[in-house]
């Protein structure tokens, strides 16, 4: 046998040797091969197949209160006590409430008129504000009661004084009692009812 081979010499074989696109996966031991050998590429591209959704989390501690929000704008609601009055003078309150802020205003009077004249007459009756006197009163009778409600708006531009007020023609003379401004109709109170701010604010 010929040529310079010795027996049992080891050969060391380089990528030289190894023609491109020769080896093949069968070509490379399992698990041979780390993950520090591959390039950052092709770690880059190595994913697995989605896992299982895990288990709840347990419940977070409660966030801290938030800030107190402004005041609401819907219909609130006053209520002022009157005082009956015997041979009542003419626009003498009736009963008293201070507006507090500007806005538009609703109130209703229920009320018991005594006529202890001697003439038929009607009682104008309606609220002061600001000079503003509107409303509606009750017809009546001579020597006899009557009821009615007196209703009134108005629109106020800031604070001021409301007040229920009552004026005959001069004809008779009235006791009034069970004075009650009111949406509820209750002895002897007057409830105004807010309703909204004025256009203007808007």
């Amino acid at each position: 046998m010929g040529g310079t081979a010795v027996a049992g010499a080891h050969l060391l074989i380089t990528g030289a040797n190894v023609k491109n696109h020769s080896l093949t996966g069968a070509d490379i031991k399992n698990a041979s091969i780390g993950a520090s050998a591959l390039s950052a590429l092709t770690r880059r591209h190595l994913k697995g197949n989605r896992g299982p959704a895990g288990p709840q989390g347990a419940t977070g501690a409660p966030g801290p209160s938030g800030p107190q929000g402004p005041a609401g704008t819907g219909i609130t609601t006053a209520s002022v006590t009157g005082s009956d009055q015997t041979n009542y003078v003419d626009l003498t309150p009736l009963a008293t409430y201070m507006v507090p802020a500007a806005g538009d205003y609703v109130a209703f009077t229920p009320l018991t008129v005594h006529n202890t004249g001697a003439g038929d007459e009607y009682l104008n009756c309606g609220y002061n504000f600001e000079g503003i006197l509107n409303g509606a009163g009750v017809s009546t009778t001579a020597g006899s009661t009557a009821s009615g409600t007196s209703a009134g708006a108005f629109s106020a531009d800031g604070s001021g004084t409301l007040e229920f007020v009552c004026q005959g023609s001069g004809a008779t003379s009235y006791d009034i009692s069970n004075i009650k401004t009111s949406y509820d109709i209750s002895n002897i109170k007057m409830r105004i009812h807010f309703l909204a701010l004025p256009s203007t604010a808007f």
